[in-house]
């Protein structure tokens, strides 16, 4: 979140099509933030928060076209803008910019579906195209969700093929499949540079499946965690109660499954329905077995797109449910579980006390004016997300530095300081860092709950 803040002042391409210091992770947030703040000069971090809102919103409008019911869409906001606590990244970070770009590229997939009007067809069919670019841009596991997209259409045209006259004339097809051969090859060598010209990471390159051992570690990590949620052992005790009436709900549909099992909608009828299915399965199938996954302790984020996946796929089943007593004890039941999991969500920021947001705490160093921070990985970035035009910010040298030319602008401030956070014992009397030698001048100071101390070059 920091980096996109820093990015969007001075957001160029193709430097900036990445994150910085990788090949993955596109920067769809700093080039529109940064357009705007070309208009506006408003602060970024503002500009940023306003354009990843949007963006999420944009989202949750385009989903808006395959749930139908006001019950179901008052469900999905909370499910989308106010997400249980154990899938709280799914608004700070890019799996959910991933999912809002996937479910537009639906949107429009389905209005092409939806017109008998061909160039109508054929614009909407290219905005679907154009999105899933953009949505491949900003996250690799949107291939997922393309593969997701095959499937459902496999199921589809098999199903079609039983009832006559429900295919469309293959004559009627060849100019939509142009379009989609066209886009498909243009969006391959639109990413294929991109990634050419940015910087390769050897981690991400090590092969997609882990070795057994990675993936029983995973799996461990994933039940220790839901088991610490269900013993009341986790952050968060109100996301144990969201977990439990989750459970009981589930249990009762289990054991009414007889019921239901014919209320499951026919996938000519309902095919986005097997959509999300489908991409919830695969999935969570992908993150269990992946190498990088597993290589980062199997972190909760991962898993959000899968729960979103598979909560609109609840809430579509829900709709396609007969007007009977138990659908209404269904409904409220899923209500009842997800106000509970937004509750965990939210009440952790204010109880048992109000915690003040990251970036109000950082703001106190904008009073120490142009500014170069060195410091440890995770104090640098988001050290300079405050006023980032001002402060200039680098982890140190022996640290992951994504992008060397802040080293530069660091270095040619007038003032520079170091936090020794998370990477000093105490401030040296001098330090050697990218190559020139500093020397401490003054006392340290405490400030944005960080220690800092000054430093200048020593001329040769």
């Amino acid at each position: 979140m920091a980096v996109n803040i820093l990015m969007t002042p001075s957001f160029s391409l193709p430097h900036d099509i990445y994150f910085w210091g990788q090949d993955r992770s596109g920067n769809l947030i700093p080039m529109l933030a940064h357009c705007l703040y070309i208009f506006t000069g408003w602060q970024p971090v503002v500009l940023v928060s306003i354009v990843h809102y949007l963006i999420l919103a944009a989202g949750f409008w385009a989903l808006m076209r395959f749930v139908k019911s006001g019950y179901g869409r008052f469900v999905v906001a909370l499910v989308w803008f106010l997400p249980p606590w154990h899938f709280i990244e799914f608004l700070l970070i890019l799996y959910g910019i991933q999912a809002s770009c996937m479910i537009l590229a639906l949107n429009f997939l389905d209005r092409s579906f939806g017109t008998r009007v061909q160039w109508k067809c054929i614009a909407w069919l290219s905005c679907s195209c154009l999105m899933f670019i953009v949505a491949v841009w900003v996250s690799d596991m949107v291939l997922i969700s393309l593969i997701a997209v095959l499937m459902t259409a496999v199921l589809y045209l098999t199903a079609a093929r039983k009832i006559p006259g429900s295919l469309p004339v293959w004559r009627g097809l060849l100019i939509p499949a142009f379009c989609i051969v066209f886009w498909t090859f243009t969006g391959y060598l639109v990413l294929h540079y991109a990634k050419m010209i940015s910087t390769p990471v050897l981690a991400y390159d090590k092969g997609f499946v882990a070795d057994s051992a990675s993936i029983l570690s995973s799996l461990t990590i994933v039940i220790t965690s839901v088991s610490r949620v269900f013993l009341f052992s986790s952050e968060s005790n109100i996301e144990s109660v969201f977990a439990w009436v989750f459970f009981v709900s589930l249990f009762f549909v289990i054991i009414l499954k007889e019921q239901y099992v014919k209320t499951f909608p026919g996938i000519t009828e309902k095919p986005w329905f097997y959509f999300f299915l489908c991409d919830a399965l695969l999935t969570i199938i992908a993150v269990m077995s992946s190498s990088w996954v597993a290589a980062n302790g199997s972190g909760r984020r991962y898993f959000t797109t899968f729960f979103i996946s598979s909560f609109i796929c609840l809430v579509l089943w829900l709709e396609n449910l007969p007007n009977q007593k138990s659908k209404k004890i269904f409904q409220v039941a899923l209500m009842i579980v997800m106000i509970t999991g937004s509750l965990s969500g939210i009440f952790r920021f204010y109880y048992p006390e109000i915690k003040p947001s990251r970036i109000r705490v950082i703001s106190a160093l904008k009073s120490l004016g142009n500014i170069g921070i060195i410091a440890e990985y995770w104090n640098s970035y988001m050290s300079g997300s405050s006023d980032p035009v001002h402060i200039k910010t680098t982890p140190h040298e022996k640290d992951y530095v994504r992008n060397p030319d802040l080293v530069e602008e660091v270095l040619k401030q007038p003032k520079i300081y170091l936090i020794k956070d998370g990477w000093l014992d105490s401030f040296p009397d001098t330090i050697v860092q990218f190559r020139k030698t500093l020397r401490k001048k003054g006392a340290c100071i405490h400030i944005a709950d960080a220690w800092l101390n000054r430093y200048e070059i020593i001329k040769r």
